[in-house]
């Protein structure tokens, strides 16, 4: 999807709005007259000067609007409207059904037609009220989007035909839809308001009292590993935005993957993670090992002896073998070979730092998406060893539903996909932020160091909140 070439030319936005419709009706009607195959996605694209996507998605009218960035490429891809939905309530954990029925509607469909979403970290739970317009999963394609690739922009429309009697209520809706598109002449980051109240669950002695508990399971030899999450709910005068919060998580240009997902107006799950849990291009498909924090340096000489402290210490490294071995079996299952980066790194972000290595394989002839997703999330990274044992554990005692919250979050296209895990994100409804981060608890953790540890991934998004700057 990442173009390596620059357009032959760039239209103003009204040209290019005018130019898109004239090849939306062409190809409808060819779509309608030709093709006896349907369900049949169709994407029509045409490059317009550059504006940034994020910024034209805030300027949108309030509804269905999704947001994601690559970790890597120069991608940023902004959504509006939809022009098909795949979603459930009560999937029950039946990821199967899920993506049939994406691929069901990507038979005949242009190879860079992607559905963007996500899933519930544990869809065997019942979701709160909160997280009820997100759904067990909800997958969106776009009936707009604007695209940057590096310096350059497209602007783009998706349509889900499902019969030649489509043509004239297609092209219709998207002359309405079009209609309401508006480019900004402001693309500056919004401020947003600071927050009143802040709310910890578990607070600081619940949280004491859950860790220790995790340890007399691990020291009677119950369990080995369960990672506990902490929500910090923050109050409001007014409703936050999350696009101008994303924004100015955006502007501080960390390497991660930056998403948010808006169902209906006054919701959203927005964040910015620097977790992979797969891409997949074929055959090939990628995972990672990410685990174990320290906090940056006030110098870079502080800043490599924590690297170094991070590679070094025995807990640390127990902690991200317990991921690294869960991806190479999950893997081996699904794969004609694996293999495993020997050398483990250290992933830097402007206000901490992770071990990580790299996990790829070459998969076997009818492995599905969803296969790949049952089996490898969720990693130890995000729930535990052994994994049953640990979700048993969060669910029965982690005093708020997770949701979204590290889950799969991604885009599934017709012959690639890629999913990073949802941490480092929050939820917005309203007037309220909760931010959710969590911690690995081993043999030799602390309760004390690891609120701590909670507090330093916090922390990004709380600059963020506050307006203080951070390092790039």
């Amino acid at each position: 999807m990442l173009r390596k070439e620059s357009p032959t030319q760039t239209l103003e936005p009204a040209n290019a709005k005018e130019m898109l419709m004239s090849l939306v009706r062409q190809a409808v009607r060819t779509a309608c007259m030709e093709s006896s195959a349907f369900p049949q996605g169709l994407r029509v694209e045409v490059p317009v000067a550059y504006t940034d996507a994020l910024a034209w998605l805030r300027a949108q009218a309030a509804g269905t609007r999704v947001y994601w960035a690559s970790r890597e490429q120069p991608v940023r891809v902004a959504g509006l409207g939809a022009a098909d939905e795949v979603c459930a309530r009560d999937a029950n954990g039946n990821s199967e059904a899920i993506f049939s029925a994406l691929q069901g509607d990507m038979v005949s469909a242009h190879p860079n037609l992607r559905y963007y979403g996500g899933m519930a970290f544990d869809p065997c739970r019942t979701l709160s009220d909160e997280w009820a317009p997100f759904g067990d999963y909800r997958f969106t394609l776009p009936q707009f989007q604007l695209e940057n690739y590096g310096t350059h922009s497209y602007l783009v429309c998706n349509m889900l035909l499902r019969g030649s009697e489509d043509f004239g209520r297609t092209a219709d809706a998207l002359l309405e839809g079009l209609d309401a598109v508006v480019f900004p002449e402001d693309t500056s980051v919004e401020t947003v308001a600071s927050p009143k109240n802040r709310l910890d669950m578990p607070d600081r002695q619940g949280w004491m009292e859950r860790v220790g508990e995790v340890l007399k399971g691990i020291r009677r030899g119950d369990i080995e590993k369960v990672v506990l999450a902490r929500r910090s709910v923050f109050s409001f005068d007014e409703t936050l935005d999350p696009l101008a919060l994303l924004g100015r998580i955006v502007a501080r240009k960390a390497a991660t993957y930056q998403f948010c997902f808006q169902p209906e107006a006054g919701t959203a799950f927005m964040g910015a993670t620097p977790e992979r849990l797969y891409s997949r291009h074929g055959h090939h498909v990628e995972s990672e090992a990410l685990a174990s924090t320290r906090g940056r340096g006030a110098t870079a000489a502080e800043d490599d002896a924590l690297a170094r402290e991070l590679l070094a210490t025995d807990k640390d490294r127990r902690e991200h073998r317990f991921v690294v071995r869960a991806i190479e079996e999950a893997l081996h299952g699904l794969c004609l070979s694996v293999y495993t980066n020997p050398e483990v790194s250290v992933l830097k972000l402007p206000r901490c730092q992770h071990l990580m290595c790299t996990i790829e394989g070459i998969l076997k002839e009818n492995i599905t998406d969803a296969m790949v997703m049952t089996a490898l999330h969720p990693s130890p990274a995000v729930g535990g060893v052994p994994p049953g044992k640990a979700l048993e554990y969060i669910r029965e005692h982690e005093p708020f539903d997770r949701g979204w919250y590290a889950g799969p979050v991604g885009w599934i296209g017709p012959n690639s996909s890629e999913f990073a895990v949802a941490i480092r994100s929050g939820l917005v409804h309203d007037n309220t932020l909760s931010l959710y981060s969590g911690a690995g608890i081993v043999d030799g953790s602390t309760p004390e160091d690891e609120w701590n540890e909670i507090d330093t991934k916090l922390s990004s998004a709380l600059s963020a909140l506050t307006g203080h700057n951070e390092r790039d």
